[in-house]
């Protein structure tokens, strides 16, 4: 199976370019670009605005960081799955402007990788081309949409994620 994870925080913000350090509040964005591909920007929170986007906003959230997430390889790990964590939650909070196929194909396979590290729990067995999971930590529910994934439609979706995962 792919081991697809979000890539680490930008060391700098995109806007003003000023360094990204601990204790700061990031808004990591993730948005689809003029040509159809994800991508990402990182932004301290005080210069967040939706419209200095290069495109239309897929998902955000925001992440503390941590004191020195680089000098422990674990607690970096731990943050790119905190991130996976919650880009899946925001497919689900915020409004998505991309390809609704293209959006359940990530939804699904952003839900292996969860279920995969014991964060999301599927809930019974997918019926109707939907699987419902639930969140251990928050207790909320999921239903993700369960397509016949073949091979082209995984590298499609991990060239339009290549900008945003390792």
């Amino acid at each position: 199976m792919l081991e697809w994870q979000i890539k680490p925080l930008s060391k700098k913000s995109a806007v003003s370019e000023r360094e990204i350090k601990p204790g700061d509040t990031v808004v990591c964005a993730v948005f689809v670009d003029d040509i159809g591909n994800l991508d990402r920007m990182d932004f301290l929170k005080d210069e967040f605005r939706a419209d200095s986007i290069n495109g239309r906003l897929v998902g955000r959230w925001e992440r503390i960081v941590a004191e020195n997430p680089e000098a422990d390889e674990r607690a970096a790990r731990r943050m790119a799955l905190a991130s996976s964590e919650d880009f899946f939650i925001s497919l689900y909070d915020d409004a998505v402007e991309i390809d609704s196929a293209d959006v359940d194909v990530i939804k699904q396979m952003l839900a292996l990788l969860l279920e995969r590290k014991r964060i999301l729990r599927p809930l019974g067995r997918p019926s109707g081309g939907l699987q419902k999971y639930i969140h251990a930590q928050s207790g909320r529910e999921f239903i993700v949409p369960q397509r016949n994934v073949d091979e082209a439609l995984v590298v499609k979706i991990q060239s339009q994620l290549g900008s945003i995962i390792i």
